[in-house]
């Protein structure tokens, strides 16, 4: 599994579960983790419970939702939950490449 198809996927994982038009003009993590930082901060502002589901949903780890929303916390709230979206789909993104992979034969196949 290369860097290139993982990142890619986990591109469309991220876009998907958040609903956002799919946009491969991210040259890196670094810049997809702005844009959803972004994305992250409109959902805060105008779709909090929808973005709470969205979240459960992602199976994103309650432990850093707290995190990200404490008052000791230096890190702005959004990108905090960004970057647990993105690590959350890229683990999501490995796991479906590493069964993909696996499992390139026919169902049928019985070799």
């Amino acid at each position: 599994m290369g860097t290139d198809q993982l990142f890619t996927k986990t591109r469309e994982l991220v876009f998907q579960a958040l609903e956002l038009e799919q946009d491969d003009g991210f040259a890196d993590e670094a810049a997809l983790l702005d844009y959803l930082g972004d994305a992250v901060a409109w959902y805060l502002e105008k779709r909090l419970e929808y973005l709470m589901q969205i979240l459960y949903q992602m199976d994103v780890d309650e432990r850093v939702l707290q995190q990200a929303f404490s008052l000791e916390n230096k890190e702005p709230a959004n990108i905090c939950i960004a970057r647990a979206i993105l690590a959350r789909q890229k683990k999501r993104a490995a796991s479906k490449l590493s069964y993909k992979s696996r499992n390139t034969g026919d169902f049928f196949d019985v070799g």
